[in-house]
């Protein structure tokens, strides 16, 4: 990526994020790289006769923020693809199967309706549910209809079962669930984990990677600059990869494509997984590892776990793999240089990773940074803190969910079972890095918005002003890390981004105000002033700033 030349920043509060915590108030790039940080003075005695200067009135500047663990693909058919049917448009099945009857009007027939709801929406809904199949035959008997409730959870009609061949006979994916009536053992339509499974649609890769751009749009508009993003599906990793090539991708991004569904083993072992990002410069597009799935969701009943779900006895969920199987992929992954990413949100499945981990010969610990999704959520032991943190594990929880899916947890299976709740205290005093993210999938407008999850970090306090063991929350400057130098980190780009120093790029952020300065209360309603990406400026709602 190359940006522009010669352009100084001044009149600033450059909140560096270095190793010292350094606080400046200036600092200059050309070809996208920083080439000086400090003074005003100082950093304008390097301007030369064409040098632009920018006088941002004092404001807050910090480094471009990271989320670790996103999923431009999801958000895309949230925001740009699917019929808004979240709890602050419906309050009832009934008004979901009216929305996406209007909405399946426009639509041709034959052409898939898709529907997106939020975690734990049946809370929510007057008849305590999520709909069935028989409700989505309302919707249309001529479009096959999905209701979406989380990735997890996905619910079909009669017409879509039909064309994914679902039938009396069809069999559970491991980790998986098809819904069955238990007196007659027909499908309900309601699927955990079986969207993949069950070769689910996909959009045309050109119509995947126009609305991923719009996606990547609405990062740069909250000062996202880089995403360590997770494709679920083969058009994912398609459209990302044409983005990339074309130039039309705004964000720097580091793939992690999902196996089996996106790739195999042998995609691995060959160097064909390698080749597909091959000239396709690091710093816009990397390959950083594989995803799996150890388990399933939590919201939907299908996450591994030691004791049994109060609401299903002698039902303890399930895992994907043997103990032996995971063992070989982290291998595998670790073999070819590889991050192995994986979804463990059970304390079964989680017992699982860390286990593979450790069975790598002592010298490879932390040579590369492989990670657990989901790790810090819950079921936080100390001895499991300890186990990660010798094997130079990454946990990557999720701070957004302090305020989506916390208190779920907490009322699906109780705090003496799942421990403290987002332990970030407890883990950073641990030394293991916790990185920003927000695994958002579009349950909610703003879940990918670094700083409403960073406010919940410090005030540890649910949307619904739940508060959340105070004891485990963190700094304002340490929520500001996790979305910098932590999540470079995770992602394998801290060489480059993260911090705001000489020699690397120039990704920063002006911000309304000092999330390190203003009260608490405040940190999530700090909006972006303008954002840069290797020294061009991608995203600017106001007009700001004197060039000279």
């Amino acid at each position: 990526m190359t940006g522009e030349t010669d352009i100084c920043v001044v009149n600033a509060r450059v909140i560096t994020m270095d190793g010292d915590s350094t606080v400046a108030g200036a600092f200059a790039f050309s070809g996208g790289r920083i080439i000086a940080v400090g003074t005003d003075q100082e950093v304008l005695a390097t301007a030369g006769e064409r040098t632009r200067v920018i006088d941002v009135g004092g404001a807050a500047v910090v480094p471009g923020l990271i989320d670790a663990h996103s999923h431009l693909e999801m958000l895309a058919y949230a925001w740009e693809v699917a019929v808004d049917v979240r709890s602050t448009r419906v309050g009832s099945v009934r008004e979901i199967v009216a929305v996406l009857a209007e909405a399946a009007r426009d639509v041709p027939e034959g052409e898939w309706i898709l529907g997106q709801g939020e975690h734990y929406q049946h809370l929510k809904l007057a008849e305590g549910v999520y709909p069935d199949r028989h409700d989505l035959d309302r919707v249309s008997t001529r479009h096959p209809v999905i209701y979406r409730a989380s990735y997890h959870i996905n619910v079909f009609n009669s017409l879509a079962l039909d064309m994914l061949g679902v039938d009396d006979d069809t069999p559970d994916a491991p980790g998986g669930r098809i819904e069955r009536d238990p007196e007659t053992g027909v499908a309900t339509g309601r699927t955990y984990d079986m969207f993949a499974p069950l070769n689910g649609p996909q959009a045309p890769v050109g119509v995947l990677a126009a609305a991923m751009r719009k996606t990547e749009e609405r990062y740069s508009a909250v000062g996202v600059t880089a995403v360590g993003d997770i494709q679920l599906h083969t058009h994912a990793l398609d459209a990302l990869i044409e983005n990339a090539e074309s130039t039309e991708l705004r964000l720097r991004a580091v793939a992690y494509p999902k196996l089996p569904t996106v790739l195999s083993d042998a995609d691995v072992r060959s160097g064909t997984l390698k080749e597909r990002f091959s000239g396709i410069d690091r710093e816009r597009l990397s390959l950083g590892g594989i995803k799996i799935f150890l388990d399933g969701g939590l919201t939907a009943g299908a996450a591994a776990l030691h004791e049994d779900y109060p609401e299903r006895p002698g039902y303890r969920g399930e895992l994907a793999y043997t103990d032996e199987e995971v063992c070989r992929l982290v291998a595998l992954a670790d073999e070819n240089g590889l991050q192995i990413a994986m979804h463990a949100i059970g304390d079964r499945a989680l017992d699982q990773a860390i286990a593979a981990v450790e069975a790598l010969p002592a010298h490879r610990r932390g040579v590369i940074r492989h990670r657990i999704e989901h790790a810090g959520n819950m079921f936080m032991t100390a001895e499991r803190i300890k186990r990660m943190a010798e094997a130079a594990i990454v946990p990557v929880p999720q701070p957004a969910f302090l305020l989506t899916t916390a208190t779920g947890y907490l009322a699906h299976l109780g705090a003496e079972r799942i421990g403290t709740v987002m332990p970030f205290r407890t883990l950073i005093d641990s030394s293991l890095p916790v990185p920003g993210n927000s695994d958002a999938i579009g349950i909610t407008a703003d879940q990918h918005n670094p700083f409403p999850a960073m406010q919940a970090a410090v005030e540890r306090r649910a949307s619904g002003g739940e508060l959340l063991d105070e004891r485990e929350a963190v700094t304002a400057h340490e929520a500001l890390r996790m979305y910098t130098t932590w999540a470079a980190h995770s992602i394998g780009l801290d060489d480059i981004i993260g911090s705001l120093e000489v020699g690397k790029a120039a990704d920063f952020v002006v911000l309304s105000d000092d999330p390190t300065a203003v009260a608490v209360e405040d940190i999530g309603r700090i909006h972006v002033t303008a954002t840069w990406v290797d020294g061009k400026e991608v995203h600017a709602p106001k007009p700001y700033g004197l060039p000279a």
